[in-house]
């Protein structure tokens, strides 16, 4: 018979594995990744009416704070060498702060680059894109003009992306006259620009006064040699509604875009008048 061991008798075969951790399961090679990160949508978004504080994040209710409360805003546009120098009109930015001081908003045009340069200086139908962030990087207001032909007009996202209401230019022999209209087409205020006073807007709510937008003098370097502009926003008493208040920032906003840009075609008249231009020296 043969001396070999059955292969049913293991006693011979087993190892010792004392000290030895046992072999741990490996899974995956996805499992070695790090998790997704969860798009983090904000809670109150979609609800109550759009730019509505209530509903907005802890953060960005904080950060506005100042610019709820305070009886006037000063919002200055800051310019780049290259536009100076050579007359390229380059992206829109400007620093929006209280009367301490304090910023709570920075607006800048969405385009960047060489080719947006372009397009802002030789394209007629550009369209323009502001985006008005938190000093935290977090998106508040943005406002939106498109081409048109004859009347400006422009509309105003808030934070979470719906429609709050539209600009409409008006057509006005004498004066300047916009129309901040909801997404149904109602008149929620009127802003006029007496015929003398080229840099006053003055913003009418049921025929009362809620808050006026007025160029300030930026200097006779800045003035002479570049479109950068300073406005202040000085908001009534009885302007206490905070989404008429970012409704009020974004005509500040359209206002220079329309009629105090280098490159842009309306009269601070009335559309027909650019002549009288000619004799507002100190409308730039």
């Amino acid at each position: 018979m043969s001396d070999k061991p059955s292969l049913a008798d293991t006693t011979e075969l087993e190892l010792d594995w004392r000290g030895r951790e046992p072999r741990k399961q490996e899974g995956p090679a996805s499992a070695a990744l790090e998790p997704l990160a969860e798009v983090q949508v904000p809670s109150g978004a979609g609800k109550g009416l759009p730019g509505d504080p209530r509903h907005m994040s802890t953060e960005l209710n904080l950060a506005l704070r100042h610019m709820m409360e305070a009886p006037g805003l000063r919002m200055r546009q800051f310019r780049e060498g290259m536009e100076i120098i050579f007359g390229a009109q380059t992206r829109n930015r400007y620093e929006v702060c209280d009367e301490m001081g304090r910023v709570a908003l920075y607006v800048e045009e969405e385009a960047r680059g060489f080719g947006a340069m372009l397009r802002r200086t030789f394209w007629p139908f550009y369209k323009a894109r502001m985006e008005c962030m938190t000093p935290g990087g977090i998106v508040a207001l943005v406002v939106e003009r498109p081409w048109s032909f004859i009347f400006t007009k422009a509309d105003i996202f808030a934070w979470d992306g719906r429609l709050m209401a539209r600009i409409q230019q008006r057509f006005t022999l004498l004066g300047r006259q916009l129309d901040l209209v909801t997404p149904g087409g109602a008149v929620i205020a009127t802003v006029k620009g007496p015929l003398l006073r080229p840099w006053t807007f003055r913003v009418f709510q049921n025929d009362l006064e809620v808050a006026v937008v007025r160029k300030r003098w930026s200097g006779l370097f800045q003035e002479a040699f570049s479109s950068a502009d300073t406005f202040t926003l000085d908001f009534m008493p009885q302007c206490a509604d905070f989404r008429l208040r970012q409704l009020v920032l974004a005509v500040a906003l359209l206002v220079d875009l329309t009629y105090f840009e280098n490159n842009s075609s309306r009269s601070a008249v009335g559309p027909g008048m650019d002549l009288l231009d000619v004799l507002m020296f100190w409308k730039r």
